[in-house]
């Protein structure tokens, strides 16, 4: 299942566009003329969405003028509009050279190293951002992000709350702090961000999905149904949405619907460890154990901290005749707090 964390806000910062022509001034000297009808067409692609374009024009106006900051800027968030985080932090970073003092690069630079997995370097950056602006609601929101996804979630929660205090109707934050509330197995407190949050706005899918995983946890596999194709009629493309259907289907024993959802996922969004461990779960429960190891143990290479990897991860083991793998995988799920884990190792480890 994916229990994932809804990323709604724009950037804090918005590209130099189309205003960027106030200041083209007749005392320009050619060069500067030169860079600037680049950076503007640029900015015009840019706003189109024609994202290869904007590099393109905003690579001959930083080589007309290396110390362009917002030429840099801006061509960073091109390269992150195309999933090029790499580039897209290179780009910020020579913007931050050109002007040391540019705040919008330092937090579009957090994005994409959040994006890139380096959380600790966009804490960094955020950090720096929230001294400028201490009273932002999305810095303290990235903050918690971030601090979810290193595992830290009682910072993660903090931070959510600061967001909270100054957006205190924003749905999107309560879905956020129901994940990490989720994620520590507080499930009640889970359940209540969700409430919260679907008084504030009936129609956000996420809170629907996040229902859906609380009712199979509670054996409520009808009602979860229900839940998450009720998220999948306001987002049907989904990707994590159809994983979770997929795993209700696993769970009810439908095991080609859940494939079929699963893999749906999985093609939408080839990066997420949770479509993974399903693929894994259905391999396992239809007894094609080597299929579902590799899958198990790619989804845990993704994300150490999935929810039952270990069980799952033992149990195959134990079908392919790995004793001291098996309990070594049910010994660490255990220590997980996965009572399953716990039933497995008595029943096979200490015999």
């Amino acid at each position: 299942m994916s229990f994932i964390l809804k990323i709604p806000f724009s950037n804090l910062f918005q590209p130099v566009t189309m205003l960027t022509l106030l200041m083209v001034f007749a005392s320009c000297n050619i060069s500067e003329k030169k860079r600037n009808t680049f950076y503007i067409r640029a900015n015009e692609s840019l706003d189109k969405g024609d994202y290869e374009q904007a590099i393109k024009d905003y690579d001959e106006a930083v080589q007309i003028d290396p110390k362009f900051a917002s030429g840099w800027n801006n061509m960073g968030i091109a390269h992150f509009e195309l999933g090029q985080y790499a580039d897209a932090i290179a780009s910020y970073n020579n913007a931050i050279l050109a002007d040391p003092g540019m705040n919008e690069a330092y937090f579009n630079r957090a994005k994409a190293f959040m994006y890139s997995k380096d959380y600790k370097m966009a804490l960094n950056d955020l950090n720096l951002v929230s001294e400028v602006f201490p009273d932002t609601s999305e810095v303290y929101f990235r903050k918690g992000l971030c601090f979810y996804y290193m595992g830290e979630y009682g910072s993660s929660i903090d931070n959510f709350y600061k967001a909270l205090d100054f957006e205190p109707e924003n749905p999107e934050i309560l879905v956020n702090l129901s994940t990490v509330y989720y994620s520590m197995k507080e499930f009640e407190s889970a359940r209540e961000m969700l409430e919260e949050a679907l008084l504030l706005d009936p129609e956000i899918p996420e809170a629907y999905s996040g229902l859906a995983l609380l009712e199979i946890r509670n054996q409520k596999p009808d009602l979860a149904m229900d839940y998450i194709e009720y998220a999948l009629s306001l987002a049907p493309e989904n990707p994590y949405f159809l994983n979770n259907r997929g795993f209700i289907h696993l769970e009810a024993g439908r095991f080609e619907s859940a494939l079929g959802d699963i893999n749906a996922s999985i093609q939408i969004d080839p990066y997420n460890a949770w479509s993974y461990r399903n693929k894994g779960i259905y391999y396992y429960k239809t007894e094609t154990y080597e299929d579902a190891l590799r899958l198990l143990e790619k989804a845990k290479e993704m994300d150490d901290n999935l929810e039952s990897i270990d069980l799952y991860l033992g149990l195959t083991h134990k079908e392919l005749g790995n004793r001291d793998k098996a309990c070594q995988y049910f010994t660490s799920g255990l220590s997980a707090g996965d009572e399953r884990c716990r039933e497995a190792f008595e029943n096979f480890c200490t015999k």
